[in-house]
């Protein structure tokens, strides 16, 4: 079993010694220093697992030292913890801006110092087993890649492979990390599992999307099979209650002119996610308590399906890139990107031999997303 180092920088030699001591009867390695400069000149030739840092300290003090830690390659994933006498509140707060993970003053506990090296030693293990899991699977997939090469002639086969192949690592991580939040039970657990139960169903929807999006370009065909004539306004209800799920603060006010309707001979599965995306993205380029307008109108011999916005409009960039693969960069609110959601809505319109556009509204109050199919 790895036994783990702690390294402990403080000047006064009686510190060093109780904590040596103390830690090492635990069975950790010690690596203890009276000054900064050399302690780091240490850690650049052998990374400690932890660190336990005092503040005042001669040339170089541990505010400095650990901004030095978090500006390096090697030590940056390296926890600290500062042990000081400083007790006021400002001091403990530069200690985390600079990247402290935990603060013990003076004197200390011998209970509360084994404690939380415990607790941060256990954390730091969980890292080292995510990183070799993640450079196992990463080696997975690299082969897989290698593979997949080799069956290009096969793309029935091509197509299964690839999403097994990226899936299993994925599920890996995802329940090693749900065993790790399991573990967690702070103040902050509940944020830090929204947070990572969010990204688990972005990071799903991008390798669902970017599976589809390869199968529409590839295998096109075999989405052209199952068509039926669709009216996608008696599905719109529905897709508006699963966006309101995810975005609460938008409204969205739907009009017919004339009664039109939008009847597509297409897969019904794939036009309802591909105007969901459209609606979704919509959402994510607007800020609170804003309206989206969803209108259904038919000209000549061509049915569209209209969404417009009455915010602000978007920079020229931005309309360029909109349908591209995480083309959107600028957003009013969200993650800072699309994803794949618009380019492959448009691959799903395009393969129902329709077409779909995006433009500022000429008074610069929102933009327009237009949607156009030929009458069945």
């Amino acid at each position: 079993m790895k036994k783990f180092l702690i390294m402990i920088v403080d000047d006064e030699p009686a510190n060093l010694n109780i904590l040596d001591y103390m830690l090492h009867s635990e069975g950790y390695n010690i690596a203890a220093f009276p000054r900064g400069d050399l302690a780091l000149k240490a850690a650049l030739n052998k990374q400690p697992d932890l660190v336990l840092l005092d503040i005042r300290m001669p040339v170089m003090d541990g505010y400095e030292l650990c901004k030095h830690f978090k500006n390096n390659d090697l030590l940056k994933d390296i926890p600290i913890i500062f042990i000081s006498a400083l007790d006021d509140i400002q001091d403990k707060v530069k200690a985390f801006d600079v990247g402290g993970i935990d603060y013990i003053t003076k004197p200390f506990n011998e209970r509360e110092v084994l404690s939380r090296v415990k607790i941060h030693i256990q954390l730091r293990q969980h890292q080292y087993h995510l990183e070799d899991l993640v450079k196992s699977r990463t080696n997975e997939l690299t082969q897989a890649y290698h593979r997949l090469k080799i069956w290009d002639d096969a793309k029935d086969q091509w197509l299964s492979f690839l999403a097994h192949e990226i899936r299993t690592p994925l599920n890996g991580i995802f329940g090693t990390m749900q065993l790790l939040l399991e573990k967690l039970d702070d103040e902050d657990a509940d944020d830090i599992k929204e947070m990572y139960y969010d990204a688990m169903r972005r990071m799903k929807n991008l390798v669902d999307d970017a599976l589809m999006l390869i199968r529409i370009k590839v295998d096109s065909e075999n989405y052209t099979d199952n068509l039926n004539h669709l009216d996608i306004s008696q599905y719109l209800n529905v897709i508006i209650n699963n966006v309101n799920y995810y975005v609460k603060d938008i409204q969205f006010e739907v009009i017919n002119e004339n009664d039109s309707k939008l009847n597509v001979y297409a897969d019904e599965s794939l036009l309802f996610k591909a105007v969901q995306d459209l609606i979704m993205v919509t959402t994510k380029c607007l800020g609170p308590n804003q309206i989206i307008q969803i209108k259904f109108k038919n000209i000549d011999n061509k049915q569209f399906l209209i969404i417009s916005t009455n915010d602000k409009s978007l920079n020229k960039e931005d309309i360029d890139s909109f349908f591209y693969p995480f083309g959107q960069r600028t957003l009013f609110k969200g993650s800072g990107e699309f994803g794949l959601g618009p380019v492959l809505a448009k691959s799903i319109i395009k393969l129902f031999h329709g077409s779909v556009e995006i433009r500022n509204k000429e008074d610069g109050s929102g933009f327009i997303i237009e949607v156009c199919f030929p009458h069945p």
